[in-house]
């Protein structure tokens, strides 16, 4: 139980940091676009969290990672997020959370 507490405080904080990170870099995605993004990650942090704290099965992770994006989809502008790189898969998650380090990193230089 303790896993999913802080899986889901993952949860909140991506949606909260990606907006964060939209609005204070200019990424061109706006607030909304950045808190979908955000939502994501913070989607794929709780996955990886309960995935590493033996709470859920890989074939688990991707079955919540599909449904919950699915639900952020349905819940989304569709202005917002025509521009979004989708996630489906736990490999999914793993390239948008290099690509959010990477472009991090490009930031602070």
């Amino acid at each position: 139980m303790k896993g999913f507490l802080i899986a889901v405080i993952f949860l909140v904080i991506g949606g909260i940091a990606g907006g964060l990170l939209a609005l204070g870099t200019g990424a061109g995605l706006g607030a909304a676009g950045g808190l979908i993004v955000g939502s994501q990650a913070g989607v794929c942090f709780a996955m990886e969290t309960a995935k590493n704290d033996g709470l859920l099965t890989a074939e688990q992770v991707d079955k919540i990672i599909v449904d919950t994006v699915s639900t952020i989809r349905g819940k989304s502008s569709a202005g917002a997020a025509k521009d979004i790189e989708w996630i489906g898969s736990e490999k999914d998650c793993a390239d948008m959370v290099a690509k959010m380090e990477a472009e991090s990193a490009k930031s602070l230089k």
